[in-house]
């Protein structure tokens, strides 16, 4: 099973083409409240500068879907990240991430799986949506996965320790983004290639297991 990578909180578009070429799924343009937060005009501008079929995802705290919506049209979002989605409202243009996120986390065999829903687990903040730095619930993610839901973990990770959170928890995905940093908003081309460079190597010897 091939581990996707998301590479979170890009503000610049030479820090989105390093992410890509250096083997990234997907891109991920923070459009709530964070220090990493891009404007609609700045991520459009980011947006152009990269390959039209860049998977760029919005992330979003609990915006409505009114508030959302012009931000996937302008654009072009593979999908976007939510909290509080749930049930499905009509079909979306976008794929819909739920994220979890809170204090208290739901039991993992309560999450809807049909129509197949991505799911992504987060650091706990009472402000921020994301790239705070800290860890998330990795036994509670691994419970997750074993009932048999798609989750990206995200949450503190860098090439240091994504190898022990892949093989402990065995996620779909998995999503940095301060972890791979230079300065706020400034991605290390070291850092990211580490990151995905041990991401891919850890695919390779899950293969050789199975």
């Amino acid at each position: 099973m091939r581990t996707r990578i998301k590479v979170c909180g890009i503000m610049r578009p030479e820090d989105g083409r390093l992410a890509l070429e250096a083997g990234a799924d997907y891109l991920g343009m923070i459009l709530t409240e964070s220090p990493r937060r891009l404007s609609l005009e700045d991520a459009r501008a980011v947006r152009r500068a990269l390959p039209s079929d860049a998977a760029v995802v919005g992330v979003f705290a609990d915006e409505p879907r009114e508030v959302v919506e012009p931000f996937v049209k302008a654009l072009g979002l593979h999908a976007v990240q939510v909290r509080g989605w749930i049930p499905r409202e009509t079909p979306f243009q976008a794929e819909i991430w739920d994220v979890l996120r809170d204090s208290s986390l739901p039991d993992p065999t309560t999450l809807p799986m049909v129509p197949l829903r991505t799911y992504l687990l987060d650091a706990h903040d009472a402000t921020l949506p994301g790239g705070t730095g800290r860890r998330s619930d990795w036994i509670w993610a691994k419970r997750c996965v074993e009932v048999g839901r798609r989750l990206f973990v995200a949450g503190g990770l860098n090439a240091e320790n994504v190898e022990a959170l892949i093989d402990e928890v065995r996620p779909f995905g998995v999503d940095a983004s301060s972890g791979l940093e230079a300065s706020v908003g400034r991605k290390s081309p070291e850092k990211v290639r580490a990151f995905i460079e041990r991401v891919r190597a850890c695919d390779r010897v899950r293969s050789k297991r199975s």
